[in-house]
């Protein structure tokens, strides 16, 4: 009897320890995960009763997603409204009952459900123990409303209507523009989501972060860092014949031209593949461009960042590199494949002294009576060049907009340092790059702009120049209101 007695106990005991484990996964370890499930009836059903939070621009004014109320014979219904629509979609994303959620909506549901976080103020804990719905949080952005608008409507107007724009602040890491085009409507995703998803322009495809691209000339940005690291200075001359021949491929300049003798700072403002080629392999070789990509940010997934990123890629291991490869990849070719969120951060990196600051976002959330809950706090990422091998490649790019006459960049009054970037993408048309910042002696700003198959772009700014102007409409709009 004694031993059935003690079996019985036994078993409770693990059914118990059972039933506290279970408890315990799904009231801590779950707990986020389940409430920002769009597809949990529960929270999609309590999401629809209560408003969600606001979400804000970087002015604290514009409204970019907003819940409006209905009246129905169960009681208040809420529907999520997106004011500023198509031009910030990419970055705020949907919340959808029939068809989830994405972006800001889906990062942020913690905080803008109300109901799955615990009370942060006194009225929040009164309405809960009553029963009352809890409204959202607010979350309010980095986002600089004009320049987002900017990028959009420009980027839709080029040939292709296809492309991406980020801006940052160099000094903070605030994004202050995020852009993808072509884009779609939320507020219509219910009745377009089925056409949206086989739309052949993918409008629900973040290009600026989840798009990857090979980067071209923009590329030579890194590789000049590490042609710094290794001792090359701007003023070393270097012989360009027009092509370079390696081991199973030969490197030519854009439009075949040749140039002769050409100092390092030369080579980069007339974008001289050769050139690059020859330093790549002879001066720096392939184990420091890989490195100084790496720390750059290639192959970093940035799985902290608010949103989903495509890492950037140098294709394969250093160890599998050749000649050719070299060659190819310094100038951003072969396999090596970017975003603009990944060469924004690059040209916001020499832009502040060679310090990569932490991409960031949300600036702030707020209560609904405008208690600050949460600011997250700026802060460094990486150190990838010391400060002596950025203001020598702040001064090589702003040659880029001088020496190489590229006057399609410059903004009135302030100098500008930039990199246009070609790349090649058989059969179709080249994509077309800018990175740039400004004023190159207190930057304020840095951008990156990508037309996808807009055209080639020539070293003096001569030929089609999609993604230039669009960079410059940007950076001249933003500093004329003194940096924001």
């Amino acid at each position: 009897m004694n031993v059935h007695l003690l079996r019985t106990f036994y078993l409770f005991v693990a059914g118990f320890v059972a039933l506290v484990g279970m408890l315990v996964y799904w009231q801590v370890y779950a707990r986020e995960s389940l409430a920002n499930n769009p597809n949990n009836g529960l929270q999609t059903r309590r999401s629809i009763e209560a408003p969600r939070g606001l979400i804000l621009a970087g002015d604290g004014k514009t409204v970019l997603a907003r819940s409006e109320g209905h009246k129905t014979k169960g009681g208040a219904v809420y529907e999520r409204i997106y004011p500023q629509g198509a031009a910030f979609s990419n970055v705020i994303g949907y919340w959808s009952v029939r068809y989830g959620a994405s972006g800001i909506e889906i990062a942020e549901n913690s905080n803008l459900s109300g109901v799955s976080s615990d009370p942060t103020t006194l009225d929040d804990l009164i309405n809960q123990v009553r029963g009352g719905r809890q409204p959202g949080n607010n979350v309010e952005l980095t986002l600089d409303p004009e320049l987002q608008r900017i990028a959009y409507d420009e980027l839709g107007q080029t040939v292709t209507g296809r492309g991406s724009a980020m801006a940052i602040d160099p000094k903070t890491g605030e994004i202050l523009a995020l852009v993808t085009s072509p884009s779609y409507e939320p507020n219509n995703i219910d009745d377009e989501f089925p056409k949206l998803i086989q739309n052949p322009n993918a409008p629900l495809l973040d290009r600026a972060t989840q798009s990857l691209y090979p980067p071209g000339s923009t590329f030579k940005l890194i590789t000049s860092s590490a042609a710094l690291k290794a001792g090359v200075r701007p003023t070393d001359e270097f012989f360009d014949p027009g092509y370079l021949d390696t081991p199973g491929y030969r490197v030519y300049n854009y439009q075949g031209k040749d140039y002769g003798e050409l100092t390092f700072a030369e080579a980069l403002a007339f974008s001289v593949n050769v050139i690059f080629a020859k330093i790549a392999i002879y001066e720096v070789g392939p184990q420091l461009l890989y490195d100084t990509a790496r720390d750059f940010g290639y192959g970093d997934p940035y799985d902290d960042f608010i949103l989903p990123v495509s890492g950037s890629d140098l294709g394969y291991p250093v160890d599998q590199w050749v000649e050719g490869n070299t060659a190819q990849i310094a100038f951003g070719q072969d396999r090596v494949s970017s975003n603009v969120f990944e060469m924004g951060l690059v040209a916001a990196t020499v832009a502040n002294d060679g310090v990569m600051m932490e991409p960031r976002l949300v600036r702030e959330v707020r209560s609904p009576d405008g208690i600050i809950i949460d600011r997250p706090a700026q802060s460094v990422r990486r150190r990838p060049i010391d400060v002596q091998t950025a203001q020598t490649l702040n001064q090589m790019m702003q040659g880029v907009i001088t020496t190489g006459q590229l006057t399609a960049a410059e903004v009135p009054g302030v100098k500008v340092a930039g990199k246009t970037g070609t790349a090649e993408a058989p059969p179709r048309e080249p994509h077309s790059w800018f990175v740039s910042f400004a004023p190159a002696d207190d930057p304020q700003i840095a951008v990156a702009v990508m037309v996808e198959n807009g055209g080639e772009i020539a070293p003096n700014g001569d030929a089609d120049t999609p993604a230039i102007p669009i960079a410059q409409d940007m950076m001249e709009e933003y500093l004329k209101r003194d940096g924001g």
